[in-house]
């Protein structure tokens, strides 16, 4: 990398838009603060805020899976130093039959990765919907999977069936086979049934792409609903909340500094 940059980094989703300051320079890229903010709305927020100015960022770098709200934000940033994150200016290369199906957040998640780990890595995103992405040992976005988010798992039940109560999945009890109540039970098929298909995914990526060898020391998990998953499951793996965020700054410098 150049010289140092500060960067306002926007990740734009369904729900929520996560936003950090990162500064990016010769040693990587450092988040300095974030903050998370309703996705609706953000763009007019965004401006009478005066978010930018406040940062102390000279420019913008963003990626949105929302194109609503991406439009809005375009507007907004008309006449600012910003790049959007696409398929098409991606650091990454997307070995996928249809690169421009692939979410842009999946593919700053992916690149964020990339400061960490060396390839092959597997990238978590649990927001509205789950993500499990592979990067290849050749470092290319290899793919991945998408499966309802915790949310989906918990409110559909709780919605949908008069009797069965709201539960918070990050107190269940994940050694439970079987529960003894209404809850326990539904900690044991909401809770701990989203993290054995999460499980799942990935054992069959490490089976096809990590010679069947644990791939927990080479897989980052974020995105908004990690304060949901049960605590004994997620002990020992790693969390960076800021993924995008880093990996947006890292493709803002990666496409400056092309010749």
């Amino acid at each position: 990398m150049s010289a140092e940059k500060l960067i306002y980094c926007i990740d734009i989703g369904n729900t929520r838009t996560h936003c950090a300051t990162v500064r990016a320079g010769a040693e990587g890229c450092r988040v300095l603060e974030s903050d998370d903010y309703q996705s609706y709305g953000f763009a007019d927020f965004f401006e009478k805020s005066g978010l930018l100015e406040k940062s102390g960022a000279d420019c913008v770098s963003w990626c949105s899976v929302v194109p609503h709200y991406a439009s809005e934000l375009e507007v907004v940033l008309n006449g600012v130093d910003s790049m959007r994150l696409t398929g098409e200016n991606s650091p990454i290369f997307l070995d996928m039959k249809e690169p421009a199906q692939v979410g842009h957040d999946r593919i700053a998640d992916a690149v964020g990765a990339g400061t960490f780990f060396k390839p092959p890595y597997i990238v978590v995103d649990m927001g509205t919907a789950v993500t499990i992405d592979l990067v290849d040992k050749s470092g290319n976005y290899a793919g991945g999977a998408i499966a309802p988010g915790m949310h989906a798992f918990t409110d559909y039940l709780s919605e949908r069936a008069a009797q069965l109560p709201k539960i918070n999945p990050s107190e269940a009890d994940f050694e439970l086979s079987v529960g003894k109540n209404t809850a326990e039970a539904m900690y044991v098929g909401c809770a701990k049934g989203f993290c054995k298909l999460a499980d799942g995914i990935i054992a069959d990526i490490e089976r096809d792409f990590f010679g069947g060898e644990s791939a927990t020391p080479k897989t980052v998990f974020t995105g908004g609903s990690i304060s949901l998953l049960p605590k004994n499951w997620l002990a020992g793996r790693r969390v960076e909340y800021n993924l995008a965020q880093i990996g947006l700054a890292h493709s803002f410098i990666t496409n400056r500094n092309k010749p």
